[in-house]
């Protein structure tokens, strides 16, 4: 029982982070599993185990989090699909190249990747971006290529970068916090699903504590895509920023 409960609130814990900062959840997830849950129950996750765990976790994130922000979103359900399958596309690319990237280069591509990341998110467009034209160009022919790019690292890495959808709607295509949280959230979907189809039939099993993080992502990210409401965009940037940093320190500290 004891396992139960603790695993379920990892779960829910990633899960309110996911629906109230737009990102998978795995960055808190994975950690937890790995980590937390050793040292306080007898259970210990393999890596695979933690990453298959959490490709649940993130599915099941993201499908609450999205139909609970749906409402106040402006972007179309075709829209949000046509960026999820660019971006699976890029995935499945990656993931067919990533055996020729060795552990070390992996991780300095991720630390890269959160740099990116933490840059859109204090970028200051300049009036002359936010043209509707200009707009409406990167929105049409930009954003499928920007999303397929991030899905490529992605699969490169076999880690999430789900962080980098927010900043890019942000930053790069001109949305507004509100309508970017969610719909990074759809955007993940397709990639989610999909990887946690590809880890089950590879390992042939669910991990044990599979079933309690997923209950408690999926009610998390309820709880958080509803708090989100009260939350400015500036405090939606800093806390993505804080969960970027901590990210970023941790994974240097491992190579040096």
């Amino acid at each position: 029982m004891n396992d139960f409960v603790f695993l379920l609130g990892g779960g829910a814990l990633a899960g309110l982070v996911s629906g109230l900062l737009g990102i998978g959840g795995a960055v808190i997830l994975i950690p937890y599993v790995l980590y937390v849950v050793p040292s306080f129950l007898s259970r210990t996750f393999t890596p695979f185990e933690a990453t298959q765990i959490s490709m649940f976790q993130v599915f099941f994130a993201s499908v609450a989090g999205y139909v609970t922000h749906r409402p106040q979103l402006l972007l179309p359900l075709k829209t949000l699909l046509a960026w999820g399958g660019a971006a699976l596309f890029g995935s499945a690319i990656g993931g067919a190249l990533s055996g020729r990237l060795p552990g070390k280069e992996i991780l300095v591509l991720y630390l890269a990747e959160i740099l990116l990341a933490l840059l859109l998110l204090h970028r200051k467009p300049r009036p002359a971006e936010q043209t509707p034209d200009r707009l409406e160009w990167r929105r049409t022919f930009g954003a499928p290529v920007l999303m397929g790019g991030i899905g490529l690292v992605s699969g490169l890495l076999g880690i999430g970068g789900g962080f980098l959808y927010y900043p890019v709607m942000t930053g790069l295509l001109g949305y507004s916090a509100r309508v970017a949280v969610g719909s990074s959230l759809g955007i993940m979907i397709p990639m989610a699903f999909s990887g946690m189809i590809a880890k089950t039939l590879s390992s042939g099993s669910f991990p044990d504590g599979t079933f309690p993080v997923a209950i408690g992502a999926l009610a998390g990210s309820i709880v958080g895509a509803r708090l989100h409401r009260r939350l400015t965009p500036a405090k939606i940037r800093w806390g993505q920023t804080l969960l970027l940093v901590a990210t970023f320190a941790r994974i240097l500290a491992s190579l040096l």
